[in-house]
């Protein structure tokens, strides 16, 4: 995976909002009442931190980190080189959900996060590679587009 440096065309990093932390926390707090009620403090709060430390874990290894860098485009673990890249769409919100849902294709790339409603949808020709295109949640589509291209 590449990270992003000075010489970067682009890079973004996508995490969980704030929101969801939110919702999260809640979820955390409810469980805590739940072993509290018959097995205490001590119970609860040992079983609570567990789930804090898998939240925290799981919130680093699924951040989306997307970086052009060099005639690469790597996006989470996968990267390609921008010359097999046949064309890169912008997706507003509209098209994006379609895309993702039920307009999707299964042989397709997809680094995708719910929570962000737009993208890019990078086709490729490259005859090995049986996948048809890489659909890539960014918040700063236009951007990655541009860098594409």
């Amino acid at each position: 995976m590449a990270r992003s440096n000075s010489k970067s065309e682009f890079a973004e990093r996508i995490n969980w909002p704030l929101w969801l932390w939110l919702f999260l926390g809640m979820m955390l707090g409810s469980i805590y009442l739940t072993f509290w009620a018959p097995f205490g403090h001590l119970t609860a709060g040992v079983i609570s931190l567990i789930i804090a430390l898998i939240l925290v874990y799981s919130s680093r290894r699924s951040a989306l980190e997307t970086v052009v860098i060099n005639d690469w485009l790597y996006v989470g673990n996968a990267k390609i080189e921008i010359k097999y890249i046949k064309k890169v769409v912008l997706l507003e919100k509209d098209q994006f959900l379609k895309i993702r849902g039920a307009q999707a294709d299964p042989a397709a790339f997809n680094a995708t996060r719910f929570w962000v409603t737009t993208g890019v949808k990078v086709e490729i020709k490259d005859r090995k590679d049986p996948t048809p295109y890489w659909l890539i949640s960014s918040r700063k589509a236009k951007y990655l587009s541009k860098a594409l291209n």
